[in-house]
């Protein structure tokens, strides 16, 4: 008797429009976010082809996260490319890319040390995402909320 082992899969679509199917990658080992925010190979990777892809010198731009009030757990998180820095932002990034920076502004680092951003990418969307953020209690199931541990 035969074993059948199945993987999850996605389908990707390149520059060209091009349908490809691939095998969902294994969990992103993130690294350890001691006194910041972690940023796994997949995000870092991911930024830089998104950053590269923008007009304008690539080097200042960067993902913006934020923790705003709101979503249907209380706060949500929040994912933008910016280029503007502010006093009070703080920036991390993956040794391996120099040009994948994030960069949080120090009251949503209240809510974000030692969490990690990552990105996934699946049948329905490809996204960042925030793992193992060690100051949520409870979040939604799409991951964009969450509740705070008192």
């Amino acid at each position: 008797m035969a074993k059948l082992v199945m993987q999850r899969a996605f389908v990707t679509l390149n520059t060209k429009g091009l349908v490809r199917w691939m095998s969902a990658p294994s969990a992103s080992k993130a690294p350890a976010a001691t006194g910041g925010v972690g940023v796994t190979e997949a995000c870092a990777k991911r930024l830089e082809e998104i950053v590269g892809s923008e007009s304008g010198d690539k080097s200042k731009k960067f993902l913006r996260v934020s923790v705003e009030g709101g979503g249907c757990s209380g706060f949500q998180y929040k994912f933008l490319i910016d280029d503007q820095l502010g006093p009070e932002d703080k920036s991390f990034g993956h040794p391996q890319y120099s040009n994948a920076r994030v960069v949080v502004d120090s009251s949503s680092l209240e809510y974000l040390e030692g969490a990690t951003v990552d990105f996934q990418t699946e049948l329905i969307r490809s996204a960042f995402r925030i793992l193992q953020n060690p100051k949520a209690d409870h979040g939604c199931s799409c991951g964009a909320s969450f509740t705070i541990k008192l």
